[in-house]
């Protein structure tokens, strides 16, 4: 047995049950940070603390009153927050054409965040030939294709089509400015509307949303540019 072997061997044997303990508090609190979930974040928060309070007044030389008092904190805080979110998350409720949104494109978002999202937009129905943007114009509208298909009339030439899950006025919307291009329906089309206006308070009001929601943009303009190398 080499020295390192047997320290390593020596540190293991010393170890009690509250020094596990301990090093859990530690590793629960990390694992924390890998879930988006806020929910999950904070009921790991809770079992970190809860550990890490164990291990101070047993696991330490003498009781460490200071952790104890500010992990203490840290519980009803995270508690608090908790309780208020599974409250919440039982009072959500999906119609059947939310609950597919939510599953397929808005798969990332919690699930009260994707209801504030849905509180604020309109579903409607267009008619063939509508127009949805016009190039160079102001854009009203962040817009949704649910059910259908529609047309792009590039600037450059050309067009190309969309249909179920593409976003239309996003870039406007990011970068701001008129839109990109005119898009037309080709059939009666079912989109889903979020005022800009609206969108950008709510967004203001929850920051990690909006980092969300750039990710759902980023997806859909992926794939537009994977189908445009396609065609």
């Amino acid at each position: 047995m080499t020295p390192q072997e047997f320290s390593l061997a020596e540190f293991f044997q010393g170890l009690t049950v509250f020094h596990f303990i301990g090093h859990m508090s530690y590793m629960l609190a990390a694992a924390g940070f890998l879930f988006r979930d806020i929910l999950l974040l904070r009921i790991l928060a809770v079992c970190a603390s809860s550990a890490n309070i164990t291990f101070s007044f047993f696991g330490a030389v003498e009781p460490n009153f200071i952790a104890i008092f500010w992990q203490s904190v840290f519980i009803c805080i995270n508690l608090t927050w908790s309780i208020r979110l599974i409250v919440e998350r039982r009072g959500v409720n999906f119609s059947e054409e939310e609950r597919e949104l939510y599953q397929t494109i808005f798969r990332t978002f919690a699930p009260v965040e994707f209801m504030k999202l849905m509180r604020i937009c309109n579903w409607q129905t267009t008619k063939e030939g509508d127009l949805l943007t016009e190039s160079g114009k102001d854009v009203d509208d962040v817009i949704l294709i649910y059910n259908g298909e529609v047309e792009v009339d590039l600037p450059g030439g050309g067009s190309r089509r969309l249909r179920d899950g593409s976003f239309v006025g996003e870039i406007s919307f990011i970068r701001g400015g008129g839109a990109t291009a005119t898009v037309s329906t080709l059939c009666p089309t079912r989109v889903v509307r979020w005022p800009r206006p609206a969108l950008k308070a709510l967004l203001a009001r929850n920051p990690a949303m909006r980092s969300t929601l750039q990710t759902v943009f980023s997806e859909d303009l992926t794939n537009k540019l994977l189908e445009s190398d396609q065609h």
